[in-house]
């Protein structure tokens, strides 16, 4: 069931990229709303970057994070 849900997240952000580009492509007029949306993203990926690392840091890929049991943190 994980691999066919990330097929499925891989699928559904290749189609949202395919529609960007073709918006782009064919209607230049819309090119101040994908402007906006690459902004967002810019300013967005960086925050939940440092929030990931923030995280991974504190917790260490165990300890707090609920998955003990896990073989991973039971290896470490």
């Amino acid at each position: 069931m994980h691999k066919m849900c990330k097929k499925m997240v891989a699928t559904i952000v290749i189609i949202i990229a395919l529609a960007l580009a073709i918006v782009v492509s064919y209607m230049p007029e819309k090119l101040t709303h994908i402007i906006f949306v690459t902004r967002f993203f810019d300013v967005m990926i960086p925050i939940l970057a440092v929030g990931a690392l923030i995280k991974y840091l504190i917790c260490g890929g165990c300890g707090c994070c609920g998955h003990q049991d896990s073989e991973h943190c039971k290896k470490g």
